[in-house]
């Protein structure tokens, strides 16, 4: 938790967390892009990320993005936030 100075803040202490290491971090491993709660988008690069959301039952889809990530943008940078509705 080196990215955290004072530790987890509580109202996160008891969610699911797949770890990553500050390395892929700064690769941009976990800038993804969850269209629900039951999809998201990552680069091919980061498999591991999507294999730990598969066990947890998302659905991932892969999408070569190596490109925008060389220029330090990648899903969330390039799709702003979406504004999602129920219907």
């Amino acid at each position: 938790m080196k990215m955290v100075l004072d530790g987890m803040p509580e109202q996160f202490k008891g969610w699911d967390k797949i770890h990553v290491t500050l390395e892929d971090a700064s690769r941009l491993a976990t800038n993804g892009l969850p269209v629900n709660e039951n999809v998201y988008i990552t680069d091919h690069e980061f498999k591991f990320i999507g294999e730990e959301l598969e066990k947890r039952g998302v659905k991932v889809e892969y999408v070569d993005f190596k490109i925008s990530r060389s220029f330090g943008v990648s899903f969330r940078c390039s799709t702003q936030p979406l504004l999602r509705s129920d219907g």
